[in-house]
């Protein structure tokens, strides 16, 4: 496997696309394919709009993966 296939499955989706992403983003340490990415940034666009987490009919459209990185940022940032 190359060693951009390795590093394309730093993206916990990534084990799910066929084919692999040709491109990698990288959000606050994380490898993230383009579609994890973008959900990511939208969340957190989500979550700043409401000023907290959103409720349930709002999260089940993004996966815990996504979910996860954008609380664990948030928790970051209040450190």
């Amino acid at each position: 496997m190359s060693e951009y296939q390795e590093k394309a499955k730093e993206c916990k989706c990534c084990t799910k696309h066929v084919p692999l992403p040709t491109t990698l983003k990288a959000y606050n340490g994380a490898t993230l394919c383009p579609t994890t990415y973008y959900n990511v940034i939208e969340y957190k666009r989500i979550w700043d709009t409401f000023g907290s987490r959103p409720a349930g009919n709002v999260r089940k459209h993004f996966s815990e993966y996504v979910q996860g990185i954008v609380e664990q940022g948030i928790s970051n940032d209040s450190h």
